[in-house]
């Protein structure tokens, strides 16, 4: 086979080419730092970046999954503190008239600390995390509760977020489990505090009215049985909020891990590569020379 000066033209010119882009190859790597820059650099390698990315990033929606069931139990939290401080005043104050009272100014007094301690409690099961009412379930139309009756408007929806891959957490309690002892799974009681707040305010009497002395004694026990309701709730909140806290460990252990990954591909040795450029170079320049003087010969040259 006879080699033409077109091919042999051809040839050189393509390891031109070929010289210039492992050049340029390592140029680009050592100004982005990184070892693939896209999947034909290294298909094996890609795969593994492109399925830590989309890894990354689920990591990184159950991040704001968590932050965002943390806030919504701390305000639950706080809410249940509200709620339990009420009724252990509630409580107190049934205890300092437990016998009744023959005087109609401290039956009165009595009578209204206890209206307005549930107004309080009522003010506090409508607490709203933005436009949500925390104690609602999914009904969000309208406070779940309101002054004129004991009536519970929202509903037993248990909200839940996912807080890891095939993993979820419960958000919110539920009025009716909470103040009306309905409900199962979970159940915190069977006490309807708000109606044992008005037997209670029902037994003291007020000035015109006398008090009930066996009443005052059994809404007191039934208030006692709600304390521990709401206690038995506020457990259940702060279990819920250790495991967020545990599961936002797990989480961030992993990412860090698959961000370890991510780096040992990623990362790039300057001085290897600060080598391996200075080689590429001399030998492209040698390329260049060879060609340049292979493209000054003529026909008297092969003679």
């Amino acid at each position: 086979m006879r080699v033409t000066a077109n091919m042999s033209a051809e040839n050189s010119l393509y390891n031109i080419q070929l010289g210039r882009a492992r050049l340029d190859k390592l140029q680009e790597s050592i100004s982005s730092g990184q070892n693939v820059n896209r999947p034909s650099d290294d298909p094996i390698n890609s795969r593994t970046l492109l399925d830590i990315g989309d890894k990354l990033r689920t990591y990184d929606q159950h991040a704001s999954n968590i932050d965002k069931a943390s806030s919504w139990l701390k305000f639950t939290s706080t809410a249940l503190e509200g709620m339990s401080a009420i009724v252990g005043l509630a409580k107190k104050l049934a205890g300092t008239i437990n016998t009744g009272s023959s005087d109609p100014g401290i039956r009165q007094s009595a009578h209204d600390q206890l209206v307005d301690l549930k107004k309080q409690l009522v003010d506090m099961a409508n607490t709203q995390y933005g436009d949500q009412f925390i104690f609602a379930g999914a009904n969000n139309a309208a406070p779940p509760f309101t002054y004129a009756d004991n009536n519970y408007g929202g509903d037993g929806t248990q909200l839940s977020i996912e807080v890891a891959q095939n993993s979820t957490q419960t958000l919110n309690l539920t009025g009716d489990r909470l103040l009306k002892g309905v409900g199962a799974s979970p159940s915190y009681g069977s006490i309807d505090i708000l109606t044992t707040f008005d037997n209670l305010i029902a037994a003291v009497g007020d000035s015109l009215t006398p008090s009930n002395v066996p009443a005052i004694s059994a809404a007191a026990t039934d208030m006692e049985a709600g304390a521990k309701q709401l206690n038995i709730a506020t457990s259940d909140i702060l279990s819920r909020t250790t495991r967020l806290d545990n599961m936002d460990k797990l989480n961030m252990n992993n990412k860090n891990t698959l961000l370890s990954i991510s780096t040992s591909i990623q990362e790039v040795d300057y001085a290897k590569l600060g080598v391996q450029q200075n080689n590429e170079k001399i030998a492209f320049e040698a390329s260049l020379s060879a060609t340049a003087k292979l493209t000054q010969l003529s026909l008297l040259d092969y003679m």
